[in-house]
């Protein structure tokens, strides 16, 4: 009779041990249908409406971000002149501080434009805005801007040799 109840028992606990085992897989697979929801709502991202943007300050956030890449563009075109000169041997050295003096004032230029645009923006958008296009690059913060990947590698490459 003991016999039975134990087998009854034995029976029911591991019953009892294949259910919890069941149940701890709905509850692993719902924590992650939780985490790759969460995950996919994440990478959708903040809009420049979300963070209050209007159409005007998008057009001066173009308008900046078009003049940043024309400064990059021009000023490689610039080193790559600035190049030639230095491994041209027959030209003057008149010639040469007259070639840095309007690179030096077409940066200047290009960069006082940049600030007047950027310090229009700061006055005009949300705080929200400010930080994240800070963080992005798109407002200063301090880090240059990479135009092209080749370009930091092969920097990187020149200083090694």
């Amino acid at each position: 009779m003991q016999n039975a109840k134990q087998i009854r028992n034995e029976g029911s606990h591991i019953h009892g041990k294949h259910i919890l085992a069941i149940l701890m897989c709905v509850v692993l697979c719902g924590v992650f249908a939780w985490a790759q929801k969460s995950s996919e709502e994440n990478k959708k991202g903040i809009t420049l409406v979300d963070l209050g943007v209007t159409e005007e300050q998008k057009l001066q956030l173009e308008e900046l971000w078009d003049l940043k890449r024309q400064k990059d563009i021009q000023a490689i075109n610039d080193l790559k002149t600035l190049n030639r000169l230095a491994k041209d041997s027959l030209v003057e050295a008149i010639e040469i501080q007259r070639t840095l003096d309007e690179f030096r004032a077409k940066r200047k230029e290009m960069r006082g434009q940049i600030e007047d645009i950027e310090e229009a923006l700061i006055q005009t958008l949300p705080t929200q805005a400010q930080l994240h296009l800070t963080l992005m690059g798109v407002l200063d913060n301090g880090i240059p801007r990479r135009t092209k990947k080749a370009q930091a590698n092969k920097g990187t490459d020149e200083t090694s040799k």
